[in-house]
């Protein structure tokens, strides 16, 4: 009699201290929920924080090509002329996205996985006398956040043209120059697959 009524304690002790599969996989759906939550919420933010990169390279890269040809009317005599490699040498570009020892493309590092940036010569008003700034495989999501980003009333009195075209890697004719970009502009122009996305400046 004593050993039924210990065993019938024993097995009411062992149900309040355990859990059963319902309440776990309950338990484990909410964990899963929270997390998958946390995870949106941080992929946004660390995307954010590439736009913002990518807008302070390109500002930092603008102001060291001015400043290298401060004396000079033109970039180069031809438009669509690759002055990366002479550029990354001569320090325009940020330490921390520099390639160190490139001997060919890419030089720098853009703030994506995968993505380079490049700098070329290009044409406003003469040949030449302006510079186009390129960031490669640009996610959509972020291509449409920099373009409207750059392109506000408190934009570079001297970007001139946003372009974007599937990833080539090669120089963009210059073609856009409506601001301030929408996000629903920006949207048909950047399309859905990563793109090169490129900002061309006046020299003067």
């Amino acid at each position: 009699m004593m050993t039924g009524k210990l065993s019938a304690q024993s097995r009411a002790e062992q149900h309040e201290g355990g859990f059963t599969l319902t309440e776990i996989a309950i338990v484990l759906g909410i964990m899963g929920l929270i997390l998958g939550a946390i995870w949106v919420a941080a992929s946004g933010v660390y995307n954010n924080q590439k736009v913002s990169k990518a807008n302070t390279e390109l500002m930092t890269i603008a102001q060291g090509v001015r400043a290298m040809y401060s004396t000079q009317t033109a970039v180069d005599t031809a438009a669509g002329t690759d002055e990366s490699g002479a550029l990354a040498t001569g320090g325009v570009f940020p330490n921390d996205i520099v390639i160190a020892g490139a001997a060919a493309e890419p030089y720098a590092n853009g703030p994506w996985t995968g993505s380079s940036i490049r700098v070329f010569s290009s044409t406003v008003t003469n040949t030449g006398d302006a510079f186009q700034i390129e960031f490669a495989d640009v996610p959509p999501s972020a291509c449409i956040q920099l373009e409207t980003a750059v392109t506000g009333p408190g934009r570079d009195s001297g970007l001139s043209y946003v372009d974007a075209q599937a990833t080539a890697g090669t120089y963009i004719t210059p073609t856009y120059a409506t601001f301030p970009i929408t996000a629903e502009k920006a949207s048909t122009k950047c399309g859905s697959a990563a793109a090169d996305v490129a900002f061309t400046f006046k020299l003067k």
